[in-house]
């Protein structure tokens, strides 16, 4: 017997933060001394961090070290933990996982951001997370910094 189970995304899919990441990673490129409009950067988010910096900065033509890719990913994360008050589930979400977890289907959710950026928005989902930082109790969660093979 099959059972169902659903991956979702977490930044635009359950959580409504697009607009936080943009202006987190255009003051991040500001800090870098690169300006680019906002609707150049929005259209790069959904990108990895890796992908999105690098695609970022191809737009005015520069090349970036890993040291300054990131110095760029630390700042973003500066910057949107400034935001981060701001953002709010998607109409529906915390329902959605709710009854998810009272019907017993499994779900994970994804996120190309690390554990401590994503933790005020999976708290906002009414996710328990143990303590110390450790996986959440009630799904799995996919991100960065685990090893590619967990993806």
């Amino acid at each position: 017997m099959t059972v169902p189970a659903f991956l979702f995304d977490l930044d635009g899919t359950l959580i409504d933060s697009v607009y936080q990441h943009v202006l987190a990673w255009r003051e991040a490129l500001e800090r870098a001394g690169t300006q680019l409009s906002v609707w150049r950067i929005h259209r790069r988010i959904g990108m990895s961090r890796g992908l999105l910096v690098n695609a970022i900065l191809r737009e005015p033509g520069r090349n970036i070290t890993t040291a300054q890719a990131e110095h760029l990913q630390r700042w973003h994360a500066e910057a949107y933990a400034k935001l981060v008050s701001q953002v709010r589930p998607l109409p529906g979400a915390v329902e959605l996982l709710s009854s998810l977890l009272k019907a017993k289907v499994p779900y994970a959710i994804a996120t190309s951001g690390v554990l401590e950026s994503a933790r005020p928005s999976l708290e906002a989902l009414k996710i328990v997370l143990r303590p110390q930082g450790r996986e959440p109790c009630s799904f799995s969660a996919l991100n960065n910094s685990m090893p590619s093979t967990s993806r």
